[in-house]
Order: structure tokens, then C-alpha cells, then sequence
């Protein structure tokens, strides 16, 4: 897929016509190159070109690269920015469901949704998946949760407890799956420490195996 294809999907709040790009030359103007300035719903402010409105609107979708299209005002930290102002400011559809869950579950306080709105460029599916992915693995080594307070979590709600140290949606069906092949909050701290990327699916899968062993008595 290349960049054009995945783009900039961003709402455009509002579009000013700059200074000619060149100097202005005898002849048609009505053809004339501008720059433009566009600020979007994620309250950044972009250079892009154009001929004239419409035209700069369709350079600014293909998407920032780094020469006619870039941003030159980034969005300001927001103290109240919540999850579903994420989900609407960057147009993310209700059939989304895999994005709205891991922006919930990734982007787990103020902090961490304005780091995303800060290192986001282009607005498109495929780009903010990449993104929140990439910044999962980086809270997951470097932000964990505390095992102070992961084990605090887990003796009052054992499945959100899972779902925030892992970084993923737990549910009802997968922590049954992990209490029956005697999976515990410091077993889980265990195979954390050795392996931060560790999914909860993997978790699971290694207690099965200390389970099994155990019982064959190896």
C-alpha cells in the first residue's frame, strides 16, 4: 500500500492562503502555487501547497512528506483529553473495533493519549494501529505497571489487573483459562520479567506447560 493510498484522513478545521511559492511571474496567476495553512481536529497546524483551496486540500490528504507537507504547530497537551475524544478526533468509525479497544486499553491515561497525539502524523487506520503498537512495546519494556500495584489490582479485579500489566483486552473466557493451568498475579510477574512482550496468550501457554510438566512429574 503506498502512502497516497493510506493518506491523511484528518478533518480540516479550518485553511488560510499564504505567500506565492514563487515569485510571481507575468502570465496567469489563477495557476499560481501558495502556500496554505490548515489546522486540523487534532488542533495542529500544517504547511501545505495548492493552486487554491481545493487543490491544497487534495495535496495535504496524500499526506505529510516532509517537503510541501508538513506540520509546523503541533496539537497542545489537552489535561482533559480522554478516550472518546481520541476515537472522535481522529474519525475512528464505530466498525473499528480492534483500534477503539487498544486505544482504551494502550493509552491508558492523559499522559500516554497526548505522547500519541503528539507523535501521530498522518490520520489513517493503518498508521495509528502502527503507532499504538509501536508505543505498547515501549510502555510494555520501559512503563511497565508496578508489580506493587499490578498485585493490588489483581486482589481487587484480577481481569482488569491482567488486561492493563499485558497491555490487552482480558476477558471472562481467557482469565478462566489462566486459573485453570494455575495461573496467578506473580506467576504472571514471572514470565514478565523475562519476557515484557510476552502476550497474555503466551502466559497462558507457559503455565499449561509448567502445569502439564508438573503433573507428569518432571
Amino acid at each position: 500500500m503506498t502512502s497516497q493510498a493510506k493518506g491523511n484522513k484528518q478533518v480540516i478545521e479550518d485553511i488560510i492562503r499564504m505567500e506565492p511559492v514563487w515569485e510571481k511571474n507575468e502570465g496567469n496567476t489563477d495557476t499560481e502555487l501558495h502556500y496554505y495553512h490548515i489546522t486540523d481536529s487534532l488542533n495542529r497546524k500544517w504547511s501545505t501547497i495548492g493552486t487554491n483551496v481545493s487543490d491544497a486540500i487534495q495535496v495535504f490528504e496524500q499526506g505529510n512528506d516532509s517537503v510541501w507537507t508538513y506540520i509546523i504547530q503541533p496539537a497542545p497537551f489537552n489535561s482533559y483529553l480522554t478516550t472518546n475524544d481520541l476515537i472522535n478526533i481522529l474519525n475512528v468509525g464505530p466498525d473499528a473495533c480492534d483500534i477503539r479497544n487498544a486505544l482504551q486499553i494502550i493509552l491508558n491515561n492523559v499522559e500516554r493519549r497526548n505522547a500519541f497525539l503528539n507523535r501521530i502524523v498522518n490520520v489513517n487506520a493503518q498508521d495509528i494501529s502502527i503507532l499504538l503498537y509501536k508505543m505498547k512495546n515501549e510502555y510494555l519494556k520501559y512503563d511497565q505497571l508496578s508489580d506493587e500495584d499490578f498485585i493490588k489490582m489483581y486482589a481487587d479485579n484480577p481481569i482488569e489487573a491482567l488486561s492493563v500489566y499485558f497491555l490487552e483486552t482480558v476477558d471472562v473466557h481467557n482469565y478462566w483459562e489462566w486459573r485453570a493451568v494455575g495461573g496467578t498475579g506473580e506467576k504472571a510477574i514471572q514470565y514478565k520479567r523475562d519476557q515484557p512482550l510476552f502476550t497474555f496468550i503466551q502466559a497462558i501457554e507457559s503455565a499449561e506447560d509448567e502445569s502439564q510438566n508438573y503433573v507428569s512429574g518432571y
